[in-house]
């Protein structure tokens, strides 16, 4: 099976994020929302200081980050299949600055080789080992221990960067996210078939996504065929700026098209967004500054590990590169007119 990657999570961040803004009592609830979610944040890393190339940063504590994760499976999140939760197919971290009003969108492989927690079937603490981060959501004992061992897992990554809150969805999303907007217009950017030579898109086809269709745009590949992953990474960026476009259309002409989004998406996600969290978000997610450039992938490399498991492919974070990355992004150089704001 194909698996499920970036994109999923891409489209949820549009529609969830904005998700009961418009409910009564908005204003309240905003406002309880950002209470919350940054009582959580100065609680972990208020005063957090680091020194880095001999300059010390500060934390930016406008910084609210959400991990949104795609599984394979389908039907009811919360059940188990064949005895497991599932895979981590899809992570990627949300990122709202909340002071210069940008998102950013980071995309973590699930490749990543990183330190994950294993765990017996009871939910106990069995060991830590290097392994894929794709696993690591798979040693929950049900859908909110795994998200909280994911959560724990790319924090840690992401050197004991805060995660405030999560959001998990499967495959069985997809079309409903799709649909509930009326579908997405593509311009196929190149021919879109499988290994088997099933072909389902042509390129240059003109297409108008609706149900599985839009699953199959974002999620298949050949393959056989080298530099296929690139080639659907670009139709997922593709895909995502065609829906939030169509997105914002829809919610325009229907306030209550979000709030009938989340009610029909809760088989198949998991989150520990609040009602509050969501409307203060919904809110501050208006006015984001948002484009592809800022739809990025963590720095590393993918190879071939014959040592892994008989042989496979693994991706291997360059930290350094990853450090100066996180730095940039979520640091402030202290003594700055910035830090002072």
């Amino acid at each position: 099976m194909v698996r499920l990657k970036k994109i999923i999570i891409g489209i949820l961040s549009v529609l969830i994020l904005l998700n009961l803004s418009i409910v009564g009592g908005v204003w309240y609830l905003r406002s309880k929302g950002n209470e919350n979610i940054r009582s959580q944040n100065q609680t972990n890393r208020e005063g957090y200081y680091v020194t880095y190339q001999g300059k010390e940063y500060k934390y930016n504590d406008d910084m609210i980050n959400i991990l949104l994760v795609g599984i394979d499976k389908r039907g009811n999140i919360e059940e188990e299949v064949q005895g497991i939760q599932g895979l981590a197919d899809t992570v990627i971290l949300v990122s709202l600055d909340t002071t210069n009003n940008t998102l950013y969108m980071t995309a973590i492989p699930r490749d990543t080789m990183t330190e994950i927690r294993q765990t017996d079937t009871e939910g106990n603490f069995v060991q830590t080992t290097k392994d894929k981060l794709t696993l690591q959501y798979g040693y929950g004992k049900d859908a909110q221990e795994s998200n909280e061992l994911m959560v724990t897992t790319v924090s840690n990554l992401m050197r004991n960067l805060p995660i405030q809150r999560y959001c998990t969805i499967n495959m069985d999303a997809i079309p409903i996210l799709n649909d509930t907007i009326g579908g997405v217009d593509v311009t196929a950017i190149e021919c879109v078939q499988t290994s088997a030579g099933t072909v389902y898109f042509t390129e240059g086809e003109n297409v108008h996504l609706t149900g599985d269709e839009a699953r199959k745009y974002i999620q298949v590949r050949d393959v056989s065929q080298i530099g296929s992953a690139m080639g659907r990474l670009n139709r997922q960026k593709q895909y995502i700026n065609a829906f939030y476009s169509q997105a914002i259309q829809a919610v325009k002409q229907d306030l209550g098209l979000p709030l009938g989004l989340y009610n029909a998406l809760q088989p198949y996600m998991v989150t520990n967004l609040t009602l509050e969290d969501v409307t203060y978000l919904g809110t501050e997610m208006l006015n984001m500054n948002f484009n592809p450039d800022q739809l990025t992938q963590i720095p590393g490399e993918a190879v071939y590990d014959e040592n892994y498991k008989g042989g496979r492919t693994v991706f291997n974070v360059d930290e350094d590169a990853l450090q100066k990355w996180i730095m940039d992004t979520y640091y402030i150089e202290a003594g700055t007119d910035q830090e002072q704001q």
